[in-house]
């Protein structure tokens, strides 16, 4: 899926970022508990206007390896994965964790129509497998 989508995540472990902001402050925001990724967004606060990519440490530290540590002054929309892998919020738990291993990604985004839902990490899908495996 692209980005330009709209930003309305009710996800617990997803926290915004505005395009403009450095990758030192997307680290810092990333090394918070329970924060799992970033919806990097464009518009005039982190909470409001288009969602244009999903940012995770995996991202950045890769870009690290490749060009150094002079990545944390650069903008989080030069590290941003704008193409992402996205689901629909009514997809199984066993679907997401088939799109996860297709894709060979750590994240999806989970979209109700074109507002973001969430953002999944594939842990988080298997815990929920388990649980609903559990509960059965």
């Amino acid at each position: 899926m692209n980005a330009r989508h709209q930003a309305c995540s009710t996800a617990p472990r997803a926290r915004y970022i505005r395009m403009d902001r450095s990758v030192r402050e997307a680290v810092r925001i990333l090394s918070e508990p329970e924060v799992d990724a970033l919806v990097v967004v464009e518009g005039p606060s982190d909470d409001r206007g288009a969602f244009i990519g999903i940012l995770t440490e995996r991202e950045i530290f890769k870009a690290m390896a490749e060009r150094g540590l002079d990545v944390l002054d650069h903008l989080v929309w030069m590290l941003t994965t704008q193409d992402f892998v996205a689901v629909d919020v009514r997809t199984t738990p066993a679907d997401r964790l088939e799109a996860f291993c297709t894709h060979k990604t750590n994240h999806i985004a989970i979209m109700d129509g074109l507002c973001l839902h969430s953002v999944q990490s594939i842990w988080d899908c298997v815990a929920a497998s388990a649980d609903r495996a559990a509960a059965a």
